[in-house]
């Protein structure tokens, strides 16, 4: 993989990111009746096209609950007996963030979204290296991202911290770069065994009996970054090409008993 250039975000401690700001920040133009999801996609896509003068992608969006807070206010709306406005409905779509940014960039490309409450990132990566491994494209814009909705939250008693996260890289193929997934452990030990590597990351989540089995193989490292969000995988990611620390070998788990690898080189 050769890499372009990447995008990391997430909310601050204090609270939810200032996604329209950090739009304004990069652009002049005004995206008349986008939602915070589509800010915060925006912002990311466009921070990541920013350091690379991209002029010829394909775009693949990952998201594990999409734009949480336009679906909330369009079921609200339905509830109470009212049609949804027709842009909040249109905001409701996870790829509606897509036609923005393709609107704006004034291009014509494939663009596919993806949702997935664990692996959103690495089946968007992993649909991006077969188009390119097939010589399709040329290079790939793949991003991760989801916005918190406190009122969602608060009635499902989600007690983890808020958190918005939006997670960005760009890249051509290498053709040793693989996405795996797996549905035990067992599987994927075995298939780590193939690789020589000193050291393997895995994700805050991964269960503790099966890191320390893990160790046994390889050199691991348990990723601290974006505990609280599901998709961590696009932040690791995109925090060792923010290091320059290649290749990367991660592991992520999904709570319910399935494994992703990522091996990026």
């Amino acid at each position: 993989m050769i890499l372009s250039s990447s995008f990391l975000s997430f909310s601050p401690k204090a609270g939810l990111c200032g996604w329209e700001e950090t739009l304004n920040s990069l652009t002049q133009a005004k995206f008349r009746r986008a939602d915070r999801f589509s800010h915060a996609v925006l912002a990311g896509a466009l921070s990541c096209l920013k350091q690379y003068n991209l002029q010829e992608f394909s775009l693949y969006f990952g998201t594990s609950n999409g734009s949480i807070e336009s679906v909330k206010n369009s079921q609200d709306n339905i509830f109470q007996n009212q049609f949804p406005m027709p842009f909040a409905f249109i905001n409701t779509l996870s790829s509606t963030p897509l036609f923005f940014l393709l609107q704006y960039l004034n291009i014509q490309t494939a663009a596919i979204s993806i949702a997935h409450s664990q692996f959103a990132f690495e089946n968007a990566l992993s649909l991006a290296l077969i188009d390119l491994k097939q010589k399709r494209i040329k290079n790939a814009l793949v991003g991760v991202c989801d916005v918190w909705c406190e009122s969602v939250a608060r009635s499902c008693k989600i007690d983890n911290e808020a958190y918005e996260f939006s997670a960005w890289i760009s890249y051509e193929y290498d053709e040793r770069d693989c996405v795996k997934f797996f549905g035990n452990f067992n599987e994927t030990l075995k298939f780590i065994k193939r690789f020589k590597t000193e050291q393997v990351c895995v994700s805050p989540n991964f269960p503790q009996h099966e890191l320390e089995e893990l160790q046994k193989t390889a050199q691991v490292c348990r990723s601290d970054t974006a505990k609280t969000a599901a998709n961590c995988s696009a932040a690791v990611i995109c925090e060792h090409f923010a290091n320059s620390k290649m290749p990367l070998f991660y592991i992520g788990y999904d709570k319910r008993g399935g494994y992703s690898f990522v091996n990026i080189n």
